[in-house]
């Protein structure tokens, strides 16, 4: 068999294999790499890289989950929405000035991030700025992120940019 010959049909059966098996879809207004069924969020995962490779984490904070301060969030997040919040326990907690960012699990919820401002005794949540459920087939921490801060733009970018979630439900 000639050589130009061997190559054209290595490269049609190449595409042939991966049109049977990998498409894109669209879904959500977003698009997706499928593969074998399994859709990949590769412009998510993509921005993920970037962003832990740009961003400044210098002046956000990582709270202790059994100090005072975190103790005064969880309270305002347990009252906020109860019964069901009443079991909220803290994953994690971030803080750049008066802002948390706030990662739960629950009981008998979906965790959640939750975003919140806070003084020296209290701490409050910031209306609709709260994230809850899966994020399937989206890359978690760049859809939460950007949820989060299109519902409070007045929250510093580095805080939302110094996330990543815990949660196994988010990974």
């Amino acid at each position: 068999m000639k050589k130009h010959v061997a190559i054209t049909l290595l490269v049609l059966t190449t595409l042939g294999v991966l049109k049977a098996h990998v498409g894109i879809e669209r879904q959500d207004g977003a698009y997706f790499l499928s593969y074998q069924g399994k859709q990949h969020d590769v412009l998510g995962a993509f921005l993920n890289q970037t962003n832990a490779m740009l961003r400044q984490c210098g002046s956000v904070q990582v709270i202790d989950i059994n100090s005072p301060q975190a103790d005064a969030a969880l309270k305002a997040i347990q009252n906020y929405s109860p019964p069901d919040s009443n079991h909220a326990r803290l994953l994690g907690l971030q803080q750049q000035g008066p802002w948390l960012l706030a990662e739960l699990e629950f009981s008998t919820l979906n965790p959640a991030v939750v975003l919140l401002t806070s003084d020296p005794q209290t701490a409050r949540v910031v209306e609709g700025a709260i994230w809850s459920g899966t994020t399937a087939p989206w890359q978690s921490a760049n859809l939460i992120r950007r949820y989060i801060q299109d519902r409070a733009p007045q929250a510093p970018k580095e805080l939302m940019n110094c996330f990543d979630p815990v949660n196994a439900l988010f990974k």
